[in-house]
């Protein structure tokens, strides 16, 4: 078992990368990197790896880093895909042989140079007759993590696997319920990762995901929604959203517009969080393998492609104008001399609407429009398992920095909303002292995956 892993999450907008060492019975948290990408990845792809390269070799150089050990996730609609799906009660030997033909059933690209791997989250002893087998399946466009594997070398990086960002945000909510076990059964919490081009919802069941599916809405067009609406630039909307942004005025509108509708979703009754924080138990520990990577990429020569390992997806192996007003004169009771033109039929300009409340107006129908596709992806599951009922809700990435958006969502959709702080049962110490307590609070969802990321290789 390496001494620590970095994880790093390459997102369209920022590059996360956090250094996680064990010690004993917990861990602590040696370094963290948030920078922003410089355009070089659009839509999950890495367009220009010498650029995140040279960005990652100067953290490293200038933070100390001294580990080379690496996991990094691989995201993008375009290019990956992370789905459960399910198969009749069969023998292994033939789920075997199911089990590839229905993954590339499911692709949304062409089969061929694709990574994949699966996981069965019961087993055929576990199914009775006529039920289904659920299978939890990841997949890849081979050039897409071949791009991803060149940046992390350039930067002079070993890497010890290609993990994508559901199963990771899983490992976040494990780290930030101090790695036990969660709650009572039937009980489901709903992870949503609020990225820079779309939002990833997913659900979980204890330590198990059950569900996750992709919604091409993110932070990228709240921010086009404030260009639009407001007439800025791209840049200055960026900036009024991130300094003044909000989604929440007094009291948002509870009506969801026609086609949107969303209701308080099924929930068990919330407990008051403990006076102290448990002393988390000891993680369960994977036996030291060597660094060695399953899936056998094509075979090309030398000069046509840089050599890159070839990697198998670490599946778990346990089953987000100014107005004008006139007022009217009365009529008077006897003649008077005329009023001087100052005074006559003078208007009264209102004042004008606050920035945030504009920008507030701008965003509210797509976050209005998030909330409803939480709702239906919470209903969308309980027509395959009606028994369940949801615990609460985790914001995590970028998007779920926006300010009041967990009060807004818990006002929509009635159940808990509470952003992802997967900090809290890690020491943190050798980067509070750099960073700050303040600044390390603020990026804890945003840098949620690139902790699970790097708890890879303990949990």
């Amino acid at each position: 078992m390496p001494k620590s892993v970095l994880g790093i999450n390459m997102g369209n907008h920022t590059i996360k990368a956090v250094e996680l060492a064990h010690r004993g019975n917990s861990f602590i948290m040696q370094n963290l990197l948030v920078a922003p990408t410089q355009e070089a990845i659009v839509s999950g792809e890495l367009i220009q790896p010498d650029v995140v390269a040279a960005t990652l070799k100067d953290w490293l150089r200038n933070a100390g880093v001294r580990t080379r050990e690496t996991v990094v996730a691989v995201g993008g609609q375009t290019g990956v895909i992370v789905r459960v799906t399910e198969l009749p009660k069969m023998t292994r030997r033939e789920l075997m042989q199911a089990i590839p033909l229905e993954i590339e059933r499911h692709l949304p690209f062409q089969s061929g140079g694709v990574m994949q791997d699966y996981v069965l989250l019961k087993t055929p002893e576990e199914v009775a007759e006529g039920e289904q087998i659920p299978v939890l399946f990841a997949a890849a466009r081979e050039d897409l993590v071949d791009a991803y594997l060149m940046a992390i070398q350039q930067a002079g990086l070993s890497p010890l696997a290609i993990e994508v960002e559901p199963l990771a945000a899983l490992r976040a909510l494990q780290a930030a319920r101090g790695f036990g076990e969660d709650g009572r059964e039937g009980q489901i919490s709903v992870l949503v990762n609020i990225g820079h081009e779309g939002t990833e919802i997913s659900f979980v069941e204890g330590n198990a995901l059950i569900f996750t599916r992709f919604v091409p809405s993110g932070g990228r067009h709240l921010t086009e929604d404030i260009r639009d609406q407001l007439g800025m630039d791209l840049e200055e909307a960026e900036r009024v959203k991130v300094e003044l942004g909000t989604a929440w005025v007094e009291q948002p509108p509870t009506a969801v517009p026609s086609g949107t509708e969303t209701q308080a979703l099924p929930s068990q009754p919330t407990e008051a969080p403990p006076a102290e924080a448990p002393k988390p138990p000891e993680p369960e520990r994977k036996e030291a393998e060597p660094t060695t990577i399953s899936f056998e990429l094509p075979t090309e020569s030398a000069q046509s492609k840089p050599e890159v390992p070839s990697f198998e997806f670490s599946l778990p192996t346990e089953p987000l104008g100014p107005s004008l007003e006139f007022l009217p004169a009365q009529p008077p009771s006897e003649p008077t001399p005329p009023s001087p033109p100052a005074e006559v039929w003078a208007p009264s300009v209102s004042e004008p609407e606050p920035l945030n409340r504009l920008i507030y107006n701008a965003i509210n129908p797509r976050l209005t429009e998030l909330a409803g596709e939480i709702a239906r992806s919470v209903e969308f599951l309980m027509s395959q398992r009606p028994n369940i009922a949801i615990g609460e809700v985790y914001l995590l990435g970028g998007g779920s920095l926006l300010k009041d958006l967990d009060k807004f969502l818990e006002a929509q959709l009635g159940v808990r909303v509470i952003r992802l702080n997967p900090f809290r049962y890690i020491d943190t110490s050798p980067v509070t002292m750099r960073l700050g307590h303040d600044y390390l609070n603020q990026m804890a969802p945003l840098c949620s995956v690139a902790v699970g990321l790097a708890l890879w290789a303990y949990v």
